[in-house]
């Protein structure tokens, strides 16, 4: 009997690890592995690893009771087609009663496959591992072995089709853009760049919103000449070689960043532009967590040493985010059936290892966002260098900002405190986790203030390594490699490998010693490079991210209603989200009202809330009860609209229903009377005839209506009416710039407000006026009622100028340290996040003013 093994991609209970089987084949000196999946996603992996370890791969396809096998490359390119187009392949087969079907190792290993066969819902395989003698598939079914490399051509341009660019170039580009074209043709990529400007043309004739550029790419002048990129390369003194040259062996890698909307019908028009264009399969792998909430569902508990076996196993197909391939010609590849576009069975790295290569469209959220903006405002072009934009960033006002929305990125954006795209550009470089652990960002923000020298070298970063291309140049400058050769040097001193770093670092010293540096100067900048050039990043992906967050910067300064309203619409589902944005609003001054069935003309102080930021409304929903405004009633509403009654109760709840009723109270009243059929109308008459009709009535206090607020929109809306005798810092200043910050606020239940604003704190006192050192998840870090405070004092122990402060109240002061003695500033409070917060009586800030 033939033993034929089933990889985990055929998603019927099989735990067998490629490479282990691998292993497990040579130890028992087996010469060839028989594969029986239901479909080719393990086909390249499995024959790669047999071929590369000696073993001989037989591929088979199991289709009901037949398993179809390949003995040639003619063969398995029948499997695939016959696959492809639903038949029974023309090839040899077994039926199944011929081979043992091998879904785990060992007999030991049955509790794994029986865990996997519980998540997956399929029937377990008593006998299904290796026993009995092992016989050589291979040498029984006469089959040899073969690689599974694919014709693959991109679609050609025609010949000298690049050089015509050269005629529309701005000045000063030419001697660059020719240079670039001869290392392109070169290699060979002209086909490449070819199909990214065709898929950039059909999207933008399509009007389909396509990014600035992404990668290394935006370094190129070719790719900025052919429209790929919108980004100067040479204004901003970005490099070529980081993106492509001689010793690079690989194509190219262009991604594209499209609007996340329309990505999908962008992949239809270019469907109908090149003979194949296909998605690309990727799968979802078992980690820990996920294990046992699938085991959890099936009330089944294995042990740990079996949850390890299955952890990184595939257990979900779904297609990748952004691989598309585009081929000259059909592949004959296999395809995922049943589904109403191509997808690839072979994931990227089975595309790589057949030599297919994929080009990645990336939808962006963003862009998405940005057009709608940009069409609503009716704006096409944005100016750079807006000072007011960058206030809001430098503030770290930037929910909505493309890559700054976080805490960590707000906190950073008041250390950088950009004042033109170049430091944004930093700013997006320094946010991330390597840059943030060594504090680049640190040491950039005290050098940017005068509170440290900087390096002589890297003055565009203030002696701070931020950029690979920085590293590349400086290779150059001191030890005179060439562009290219510099390119090698940056990869070597990435810290990937000990060795060639080490090498690498060698190379600079004896380049440095011929051009006369000191000993001294060549180790301080051995040292520097060994520190920090692995936290280096890609400048021209930053210069190229740093236009987008400062275009969205740009329109929430200058229309902040139209920026959140369409804001608010596209993160619906998401309360956090839509919470912030009412914050921000708030602190720019605006009146936040509910959302209101009937479109109402607000004043330019007041935001009315869109409807589909009520839970349960969807932007067709939101459109049809805009389309059939206004209405009388509730009545009225519903014979137009045909909501559910649930949805109805959601729309009075968040208040979309004041606006004809008057107050929420009427409302809900109103809402009562329809949803139990009772004719409000005919209540006074059926009274005068002595007739007592329960009326529903409601009487809501202003935590009532926090909580209603919370049921439909996912947070509370309209503020408590409060007198409070002290304020601090602004409530919604906490969550428009994410800072710890002193607060008073009036508590009711578990909600508290300062007036202006409302918000669920986590963890809230008895009922009562309080000030609370708050953060912007809604904890506070202290809470003393108002009465037993007197006053609030910061200590700031950062490097500062007089930028890092803003007005306070006048409960507030700052102790600073200046030319080395304590100055209290009043009724001022630091920016800047590194200081302490101390709550102190009234006479102690007397004593020391």
């Amino acid at each position: 009997m033939i033993f034929a093994v089933v990889s985990p991609y055929s998603f019927d209970g099989s735990v067998l690890r490629l490479e282990e089987l691998i292993k497990f084949a040579k130890a028992f000196g087996m010469k060839s592995l028989f594969l029986c999946d239901r479909n080719f996603h393990a086909a390249v992996h499995f024959n790669k690893l047999c071929r590369e370890n000696g073993l001989v791969p037989v591929h088979g396809l199991r289709l009901k009771d037949k398993i179809f096998y390949a003995r040639s490359r003619n063969e398995f390119e029948e499997l695939v087609s016959a696959y492809n187009q639903k038949r029974e392949p023309n090839t040899p087969y077994l039926s199944l009663d011929e081979v043992k079907l091998v879904y785990f190792l060992k007999k030991d290993d049955f509790e794994s496959h029986l865990a996997m066969c519980k998540i997956l819902s399929v029937e377990p395989k008593q006998d299904g591992y290796f026993s009995k003698k092992l016989y050589d598939p291979a040498e029984i079914l006469k089959a040899t072995s073969y690689d599974l490399k694919v014709d693959f051509k991109l679609p050609e341009p025609e010949r000298g089709w690049l050089r015509a660019f050269a005629k529309d170039l701005q000045k000063g580009l030419l001697d660059r853009f020719l240079y670039e074209v001869e290392v392109v043709e070169k290699l060979g990529f002209e086909s490449y760049f070819y199909v990214v400007k065709q898929i950039i043309d059909i999207a933008k004739e399509a009007k389909i919103q396509i990014g600035p550029g992404r990668g290394s790419a935006v370094g190129s002048v070719v790719s900025y000449a052919l429209g790929i990129t919108s980004i100067n390369p040479v204004e901003y003194d970005l490099m070529f070689e980081r993106f492509l040259n001689e010793y690079r062996n690989e194509p190219p890698d262009i991604d594209i960043d499209v609007e996340d909307e329309r990505r999908y019908e962008l992949i239809q028009l270019l469907n109908s532009k090149f003979p194949f264009v296909a998605q690309i399969s990727t799968f979802s792998r078992l980690s820990e967590r996920s294990i046992l909430n699938e085991l959890r569902r099936e009330n089944f508990s294995v042990s740990d040493e079996t949850v390890k076996k299955l952890i990184g196993l595939p257990f979900r197909r779904s297609i990748h985010a952004s691989g598309v391939v585009i081929s000259k010609e059909p592949l004959n590849i296999p395809l995922v059936p049943d589904l109403d576009q191509k997808v690839t069975e072979y994931d990227i790295y089975s595309l790589e290892d057949v030599g297919v290569i994929k080009i990645d469209l990336l939808g962006l959220t963003t862009l998405s966002f940005l057009k709608r903006l940009k069409e609503k405002l009716k704006i096409h072009h944005i100016p750079i260098g807006d000072k007011l934009a960058y206030s809001i960033i430098k503030r770290g006002q930037t929910l909505g900002v493309f890559q700054l929305e976080s805490q960590t990125a707000r906190k950073l954006c008041r250390q950088v405190r950009p004042d033109d795209i170049e430091e944004l550009s930093i700013l997006l470089a320094l946010n991330r986790p390597g840059p943030l652990m060594v504090k680049l960002n640190e040491m950039y923000a005290r050098r940017k203030r005068g509170c440290e020298n900087q390096e002589k070298l890297f003055p565009e970063t203030k002696g701070v390594i931020v950029y690979q291309e920085q590293v590349m140049k400086l290779a150059m400058d001191v030890a005179g490699l060439s562009a290219a050769e510099s390119d090698l040097f940056r990869k070597a001193v990435s810290g990937k490998d000990p060795q060639l770093m080490k090498e690498a670092l060698e190379k600079l010293k004896k380049g440095m010693q011929s051009k006369g540096y000191s000993k001294e100067e060549i180790n301080h900048l051995v040292n520097l490079i060994s520190k920090f050039a692995e936290y280096a990043f890609n400048k021209s992906h930053s210069i190229a991210y740093s236009h987008l967050s400062y275009e969205l910067a740009y329109l929430k300064r200058l229309m902040p209603k139209e920026f959140f309203f369409e804001y608010i619409r596209m993160h619906s589902t998401e309360k956090d989200k839509k919470f912030l944005a009412v914050q921000e609003l708030i602190n720019l001054g605006f009146k936040v009202l509910p959302a209101s069935v009937n479109l109402q003309k607000a004043s330019e102080d007041e935001f009315v809330m869109p409807l589909e930021a009520i839970e349960g409304v969807s932007d067709v929903l939101a459109k049809t009860i805009y389309e059939n405004s206004p209405y009388s009633s509730i009545e009225d509403f519903v014979r137009r609209t045909n909501v559910s009654v649930s949805i109805l109760h959601k729309l009075v709840m968040a208040g979309a229903f004041d606006c004809i009723y008057g107050d929420r109270e009427k409302a809900l009243n109103a809402f009562e009377f329809f949803r139990t059929g009772v004719d409000a109308s005919l209540l006074e008459i059926a009274a005068k005839f002595g007739k007592r009709v329960e009326q529903p009535k409601y009487q809501l206090s202003e935590k009532d209506i926090a909580e209603l607020e919370e049921t439909s929109y996912g947070f509370p809306l309209t503020p408590f009416s409060t007198s409070l005798k002290k304020y601090f810092a602004p409530v919604c200043e906490v969550f428009t710039t994410f800072r710890i910050l002193p607060v008073c606020v009036e508590v009711k239940g578990s909600y508290a407000s300062d007036g202006k604003t409302i918000f669920k704190l986590k963890n809230a006192p008895s009922e009562g006026e309080y000030l609370l050192v708050l953060g912007p998840d809604c904890e506070a870090f202290e809470i003393r009622k108002i009465g037993e405070v007197l006053g609030v004092i910061y200590e700031l122990f950062d490097c500062f100028d007089e930028q890092d402060f803003e007005n306070a109240s006048q409960w507030e002061s700052t102790k600073i340290t200046l030319g080395g003695k304590k100055v209290i500033l009043k009724s001022v409070r630091p920016v800047l996040d590194s200081c302490k917060i101390n709550i102190l009586p009234e006479v102690w800030l007397q004593s020391s003013a």
